[in-house]
């Protein structure tokens, strides 16, 4: 009997390394989708170059989108049954996948979950089972050309107010209509920027008794904010124009919220400016009654493999995952993304960036967006409050009410 039992365990072992072998040898074509990003492109065509010739029976499709189109087709693509093998997508976007088991978990022989970070993991975690790798840790922080700012006379902005009091002074019209702004948010990024600064102010996405949109005050002073920064209050900004972080490289604007991987985009898009003194990076601002020093919500973006492709491909996905995250110090000398491996996020390559430490310390007073069940759609519902109040004049109070009301919506269903 014990001859036996030996026999049926190497038995399964031979099958199992022969099964392997097989994924090994076996040609396969996989897609990877990805959001656009210049410099990540050029490093990742040769970071891929490099690991087709190392592993030369898979070959790589790399589809390039926008964030927006990434957001809106992966999961209808993987819903039709003719998605990607792998691809990425920021922490708020995954939760649906997550949850309706079209992600396949991570290939423990493949990749080394310890090397990350603690909490690297926590977006794509489920019933104990990871099934994505972070690609890139990010957050936010304020963008200053510090010329501007001077030539008008102007201090460096720490609250809110400030920004308030720079636009005003900055920003040019024609006829009423802005020509010029100072700075503007990061729409439609609204777990991103607009709760941090709702938790500013004592309030919350969840509150301590699990309920959504706790704290109505907070909410109602936020929102007022940005009704008077849009175009019905002293039209300081709008989330119908051009995204303010494009136009800061071209020195078009004084101010804008993007994150480590901006300095790299500055370099490239105007190298003079980035060579110079004329602009800085500063803590994400605060408001002047501000109850608790929130910054701005940090997230990951994974990588993610389709459960819904054969097996052979979906190892090789996951051996492309791990390819590209074993050259992290790359893509943060190259690119500027953060890889959360406990490697990059104590060394010194960091702090070698221009404002590293800015980042760094900001990430102390940050916390990661909330990445929970519905949370693309909790996102949308803010957006939805946000500009109802900023574009067509709702006042706070039934704002916060339907975003209430359309959130417990979701979580009756």
């Amino acid at each position: 009997m014990r001859r036996l039992a030996c026999f049926l365990i190497f038995l399964s072992l031979a099958v199992s390394t022969l099964l392997i072998g097989c994924f090994e040898d076996e040609e396969v074509v996989i897609e990877y989708w990805t959001h656009a990003d210049v410099r990540r492109e050029a490093l990742e065509e040769r970071l891929i170059g490099e690991f087709e010739k190392e592993y030369p029976h898979i070959k790589v499709e790399r589809r390039i989108l926008s964030s927006y189109e990434m957001i809106e087709k992966v999961p209808s693509s993987i819903e039709a049954g003719v998605g990607p093998v792998l691809f990425n997508l920021p922490s708020e976007e995954i939760s649906s996948l997550l949850l309706s088991s079209a992600l396949d978990p991570v290939d423990d022989s493949v990749v080394d979950t310890s090397l990350f970070i603690d909490g690297a993991f926590d977006a794509v975690t489920l019933d104990g089972m990871i099934y994505g790798i972070p690609r890139e840790y990010t957050n936010w922080c304020l963008y200053v050309n510090k010329a501007m700012l001077d030539a008008a006379g102007l201090g460096q902005p720490r609250t809110w107010e400030d920004i308030v009091e720079i636009a005003k002074a900055l920003s040019t019209y024609d006829g009423g209509v802005i020509e010029r702004r100072a700075f503007d948010f990061r729409y439609p990024y609204y777990l991103n920027f607009f709760v941090p600064m709702v938790e500013q102010l004592g309030g919350s996405l969840i509150g301590p008794d699990g309920t959504y949109i706790y704290g109505d005050e907070a909410w109602a002073e936020a929102l007022a904010f940005m009704r008077e920064w849009g175009p019905l209050g002293s039209n300081l900004g709008s989330p119908t124009l051009v995204n303010a972080r494009t136009i800061f490289t071209d020195e078009e604007i004084a101010m804008c919220l993007s994150g480590l991987y901006q300095e790299e985009r500055l370099r490239d898009s105007n190298p003079s400016f980035y060579d110079s003194d004329r602009w800085e990076v500063l803590p994400f601002p605060v408001f002047e009654d501000s109850v608790a020093s929130v910054s701005s919500a940090s997230y990951m973006h994974y990588f993610l493999v389709n459960a819904d492709r054969s097996a052979a491909e979906r190892r090789a996905g996951w051996l492309l995952a791990s390819y590209l995250t074993d050259h992290a110090s790359e893509y943060l000398d190259e690119v500027g993304l953060l890889v959360p491996l406990r490697s990059i996020m104590e060394g010194d390559g960091v702090l070698s960036k221009p404002y590293g430490d800015v980042f760094l310390s900001e990430l102390e007073r940050s916390h990661p967006i909330y990445s929970g069940e519905y949370a693309s759609e909790i996102q949308l519902l803010i957006g939805e409050a946000v500009e109802g109040v900023m574009l067509q004049g709702v006042e706070p109070e039934k704002a916060i009410a339907s975003l209430r009301a359309s959130v417990s919506y979701l979580f009756s269903k």
